[in-house]
């Protein structure tokens, strides 16, 4: 019997367990560190390790719940973890839900050029943190951050209505950042060659050559924006998401209402669409069912600008009475698209004057249902004449949502970024540098 299989036996044997749902992941994973430098360092070792994890939801004969954590350790003292999680049940009803069998779509998330990585190709982590100490070199970076990670596994979902699922997955990833300042990276299912990873490690250095020259000359008020896509998606997720998700609309700390949805209300501009892909084959986020063992599918949530549904859980579908719905699955699941796109090679040249947004400081901290932001940027360039001048610090003023529904915004596809970047005039304050 396989570990998740011993597990699902003490809890089928668990006289005060009514029903049950077991997430457990079992993985092995390897990768090398880069901090300050050094490479293995004490704050940075290689590593090889072979990890197991998860969580549970239990619901008792007194119909409370309880949830818990799962590690390799967890069995030999399961009687333990259930008395304690016992000790902190709680009522909920509506989330006191556990699937039966599913018909589950089969996403390819496996890549056979990863397990090599393990054994009789394990040098080519050495070439990955060679080419990220030429890059360093090139670039005059004086610290170098960053590190490569490769790893491969199993994850498992069971629950005592007879659902059994499990995924085997891969992942490869790697970053690389100069002197604290700025950095790029990227991750993926499958092996990335030196030459593509050079090439992303490289838009850094590009922006790290920029940055350390101060520009001036550009007065406050309105100005030409271009959000790269880091920052971008970063206001996106805070705002959009953050506010479709059905805890929030249930709730009232949204600003959409449940009638929003059903009156399909404009929200953003007409054209602008966001769906979430999780079939994609070998996509890094990408998935066939979710935690809860609900089968994914392609989902559209904003359709020319209109709320189609909220992102919903078993829970807040049910307190809703709405039909459960596909999350994204990351970043890489969500497809943003207008039908005003451009990419920044196109853009560049034709800005007169602009500010390039590359990081900004306190997203966590804006009011996430007005969509008002006034953001300090930690890295920005300025553009003028098609030509990047240098170093500037500005504090951004706006709302998201007028950005979304603007005319001018401009969607802008940047190298090596699945997300686009947004364009269009922001209100600026410049500081002095």
């Amino acid at each position: 019997m396989s570990y998740i299989d011993d597990i699902q036996s003490a809890f089928d044997a668990h006289a005060d367990i009514v029903d049950y749902r077991i997430n457990l992941s079992e993985r092995r994973s390897v990768g090398i560190g880069i901090r300050d430098n050094d490479v293995g360092s004490v704050y940075s070792p290689f590593s090889f390790s072979a990890t197991t994890g998860g969580s549970f939801l239990v619901q008792w004969q007194d119909q409370r719940l309880s949830r818990g954590n799962l590690d390799g350790n967890s069995l030999a003292i399961l009687d333990q973890i259930l008395a304690n999680a016992r000790q902190a049940a709680y009522d909920d009803p509506d989330a006191a839900q556990f699937l039966g069998p599913q018909t589950v779509r089969d996403i390819p998330l496996f890549s056979d050029d990863i397990p090599p990585l393990f054994g009789e190709r394990t040098t080519y982590l050495l070439d990955v943190v060679a080419q990220l100490q030429q890059l360093a070199e090139r670039y005059e970076a004086k610290t170098l951050n960053g590190g490569i990670g490769v790893s491969q596994g199993q994850s498992s979902l069971r629950t005592s209505q007879g659902l059994a699922l499990s995924t085997n997955g891969t992942s490869f990833s790697f970053s690389g950042s100069f002197d604290g300042i700025i950095g790029e990276g990227n991750s993926r299912r499958t092996v990335i060659e030196l030459d593509e990873i050079a090439a992303q490690i490289a838009l850094a250095g590009d922006y790290l050559q920029a940055l350390r020259t101060p520009a001036s000359g550009i007065a406050n008020g309105k100005r030409m924006v271009i959000l790269h896509p880091n920052v971008a998606y970063g206001l996106f997720n805070f705002f959009v998401w953050g506010n479709l998700g059905g805890s929030s609309i249930y709730h009232g700390q949204s600003p959409f209402r449940i009638e929003d949805f059903q009156e399909r209300k404009q929200v953003l501009r007409e054209d602008l669409m966001v769906t979430v892909e999780p079939w994609e084959p070998l996509g890094i986020g990408s998935f066939g069912y979710t935690s809860e063992g609900l089968p994914s599918a392609p989902t559209t949530y904003i359709d020319h600008g209109r709320l189609t549904q909220p992102v919903l859980d078993l829970k807040y579908a049910r307190r809703l009475n709405l039909p459960p719905t596909t999350p994204p699955g990351g970043e890489e699941s969500v497809r943003l698209q207008a039908a005003t796109e451009t990419s920044w090679h196109e853009i560049q040249p034709q800005l007169d004057e602009a500010i390039l947004v590359l990081s900004v400081l306190g997203l966590h901290t804006q009011d996430r249902t007005s969509g008002n932001y006034s953001l300090s940027t930690s890295q920005a360039l300025l553009v003028r004449d098609g030509t990047i001048q240098g170093r500037i610090k500005a504090t951004l003023n706006g709302n998201l949502f007028d950005n979304l529904r603007a005319e001018e915004l401009r969607l802008v596809r940047f190298p090596g970024q699945h997300s686009p970047g947004f364009a269009l005039p922001i209100t600026v304050a410049i500081e002095q540098t």
